[in-house]
């Protein structure tokens, strides 16, 4: 990981190739890009982990990706003496997306057995990896965790927003936004109670809206940074007037 000499290191894309030059190299070498539709990269991930473990792969190419190519990057990470596997889940716009991440995790355990990799899940532009956080040391689980029963239950799949209300499991919808004027709510028969950034306009109006101010623009406080290592300090830049997410949601709890 650190050497005094970088200038062998190399960076390689599947699937959509990247915008504009933070790919290339200080010392101005191109990343690597084999491109594909994001549909195909469960099928090309799969094929990639199977040629780590030496599997034979009969097809000639997958996704518009030759697997010479693919057996050539899997040479090259199991070559490495420390390689990096990054992804953004968000991007993964398919069904079962997850399953895709799973494989590549899994190919990572494999590369582990004889040299050193590492898995690095990018993401969460709009508190997402900050939400996880928190939900992780406080209940043991990410997001999608239910308490109905009285303790946490973590389920991806059964907890889903858009499920929970195709199935008419929930009552009542509570959306929480503060960073992005443009996400909100689906529309739905459901009483909805947005707690939102200012400016927000909706197809139709929730049976409640509280403004709330933006983290690191209205008032201050901590974000993780999108490789969920790092927790950043946010300073308050205005004054607005308006309250945190934090003093709705508690002014809330002290009233039920």
């Amino acid at each position: 990981m650190f050497l005094d000499n970088t200038s062998h290191r190399e960076v390689i894309y599947l699937g959509k190739a990247p915008s504009g030059d933070a790919s290339t190299s200080p010392s101005g070498q191109k990343a690597q890009v084999f491109e594909c539709a994001t549909q195909g990269l469960p099928e090309v991930i799969a094929v990639l982990r199977a040629l780590v473990k030496g599997q034979p792969i009969r097809a000639t190419s997958v996704s518009g990706i030759a697997v010479a190519d693919l057996l050539a990057i899997a040479d090259k990470l199991k070559a490495a003496k420390y390689g990096v596997v990054t992804w953004a889940a968000g991007a993964l716009a398919y069904a079962q997306a997850e399953l895709t991440v799973q494989t590549l995790s899994e190919m990572i355990k494999d590369l582990n057995n004889a040299t050193r990799c590492s898995g690095l899940p990018l993401g969460g532009k709009e508190g997402d990896q900050t939400a996880n956080q928190v939900c992780g040391w406080t209940t043991g689980y990410p997001a999608r965790t239910r308490f109905s029963r009285g303790y946490p239950e973590y389920d991806p799949f059964l907890n889903d927003t858009n499920f929970l209300l195709a199935n008419g499991e929930a009552d009542v919808l509570v959306w929480v936004q503060a960073f992005n004027v443009n996400s909100v709510p689906p529309v739905t028969a459901l009483p909805t109670i947005v707690v939102g950034r200012s400016g927000m306009t909706f197809a139709k109006e929730p049976d409640v809206f509280i403004p709330v101010g933006t983290p690191g623009i209205d008032h201050a406080g901590h974000a993780y940074r999108m490789d969920n290592v790092v927790a950043i300090r946010l300073k308050k830049l205005r004054d607005s007037g308006l309250p945190s997410t934090a003093q709705v949601l508690n002014a809330i709890e002290q009233a039920l």
